[in-house]
C-alpha cells in the first residue's frame, strides 16, 4: 500500500467550495483589527486571542467568536486585506478554484454598506484571478436568525452581481433557529433567477433538516449535512441526485458537531456514493489548511490515492461552475493530478 504523504497532497491541484471569508480571520489578523480599530483586543497578543477565543465549547461558543470577528470587519479595506490573506492562502495550498462565502447582511446589521463591500471583494477577486491563478466564485449568504427581509435584500444583490462572480445565494447561521419554511418564497425566488441554492444543514440540526433544505427550498448542495449518515434513505437520494455534502472535518471536530475525526461519517457517506468534498470551512478560526484536512481523512480513513482523486474531483463536480466551464476544469485537474504522479 503507497503512503499517501504531505509533499505528495501538497503538490495536488485543489478545489475548495465552503470556504467563509469571514472565518478566515486568523488570531494574527484579528489582532491587526484590533489595533487599527483601537478595540479590546488591542492590548493582547496573538497567543491571548487563539486561547481566549479560538478554542470552542460548542457550535453556539464558536459563533461567538465569529461574531467577534464580525465586529473587527469595518470598512471594505478591512475585507480586502482578508481576500488579500485568503489569496495567499489559496497559492500555498495550490488550490485552483474555490467558492468563497460571503455575508453582505453583517455588514448592514452593523450600518455599513453590504453591497458596497461586495464591490470591492468582486474587483479584488477579479484581480488575484489574474495574479494568482486561482478561480473563485462567491456564494451570498443569508443568517437564519436576520429574517426575510434581509434574505430578500441579499438575493436581489446576487442576483445584481452574477455577471461578476455570484454564483448562488446561501442560508447558514443557527439551524435550529428558523424553519425553513420561512425562507421557501425568498429560495423560490432565488431559483427562478437561476442562482444556486447553497444550504447549511444537518451540521448540529436533525436529518430532517437537510430534507426540509432539499424539498422547501430546492438546494443544489448541502454545507456540512453531516446528519445525512443517521438516514439510509436520505444518503441515497443524495446520491441519486448527485447533491454533494460540503464535508469540513476539523470545523465538526472544534465546535463538538462531531467530537472525534476518527468517528466522522465522512467514510460511511462515502462509501454510499454520496458526493463528499473536502473543505476547511473557516480556515482563520479553525486554525487549519486543506492540505491538512485531506491528510487527516487519509489517516482517519485510509483513503488511497485513488480515493484522493475522486475526492478532489468531486469538488468540481459540485460546483457552481456552467456545465462547458465545470468540464474544462475537471480535464485540468484530470492533467494535474496524471503529471503530479508522474
Amino acid at each position: 500500500m503507497k503512503k499517501i504523504t504531505e509533499a505528495y497532497i501538497q503538490r495536488l491541484p485543489k478545489a475548495e467550495i465552503h470556504i467563509h471569508l469571514e472565518g478566515s480571520v486568523t488570531p494574527e489578523a484579528l489582532l491587526r483589527l484590533g489595533k487599527k480599530h483601537k478595540t479590546e483586543l488591542a492590548g493582547m497578543n496573538p497567543e491571548q486571542i487563539r486561547e481566549e477565543f479560538f478554542e470552542y465549547r460548542d457550535f453556539y461558543d464558536f459563533l461567538e467568536t465569529y461574531k467577534l470577528v464580525c465586529r473587527h470587519l469595518q470598512s471594505a479595506e478591512d475585507y480586502l486585506d482578508t481576500l488579500r490573506d485568503l489569496g495567499r492562502y489559496f497559492q500555498r495550498e495550490n488550490i485552483l478554484y474555490a467558492e468563497v462565502i460571503f455575508t453582505p447582511s453583517i455588514p448592514w446589521k452593523f450600518g455599513r454598506d453590504g453591497a458596497e463591500i461586495l464591490g470591492a471583494i468582486l474587483e479584488e477577486s477579479a484581480k488575484l484571478e489574474e495574479s494568482r491563478g486561482v478561480r473563485i466564485r462567491w456564494i451570498l449568504d443569508c443568517v437564519r436568525q436576520f429574517g426575510r427581509e434581509v434574505a430578500e435584500r441579499t438575493a436581489e444583490l446576487a442576483w445584481q452581481s452574477r455577471a461578476q462572480g455570484v454564483v448562488g445565494v446561501g442560508l447558514g447561521g443557527d439551524e435550529k433557529a428558523v424553519p425553513l419554511s420561512e425562507y421557501e418564497e425568498v429560495f423560490n425566488w432565488v431559483r427562478a433567477h437561476e442562482l444556486f441554492v447553497h444550504v447549511h444543514a444537518g451540521e448540529i440540526g436533525e436529518p430532517s433538516e437537510i430534507w426540509d433544505a432539499l424539498q422547501i427550498l430546492g438546494a443544489n448542495r448541502i454545507g456540512h449535512g453531516i446528519q445525512a449518515s443517521r438516514d439510509s434513505k436520505l444518503m441515497g437520494y443524495l446520491r441519486d441526485h448527485a447533491i454533494g455534502l460540503d464535508i469540513c472535518l476539523t470545523s465538526n471536530a472544534k465546535t463538538k458537531a462531531w467530537p472525534l475525526i476518527s468517528e466522522h461519517p465522512f467514510p460511511l457517506l462515502f462509501e454510499r456514493g454520496v458526493p463528499v468534498t473536502l473543505n476547511t470551512d473557516d480556515p482563520g478560526l479553525f486554525e487549519v489548511d486543506l492540505g491538512t484536512e485531506y491528510k487527516k481523512a487519509v489517516d482517519a480513513f485510509e483513503l488511497q490515492e485513488d480515493d484522493l482523486h475522486r475526492i478532489i474531483l468531486q469538488g468540481i463536480r459540485s460546483s457552481f461552475l456552467p456545465h462547458d466551464e465545470k468540464m474544462s476544469l475537471m480535464q485540468l485537474f484530470r492533467d494535474k493530478i496524471q503529471a503530479n504522479g508522474e
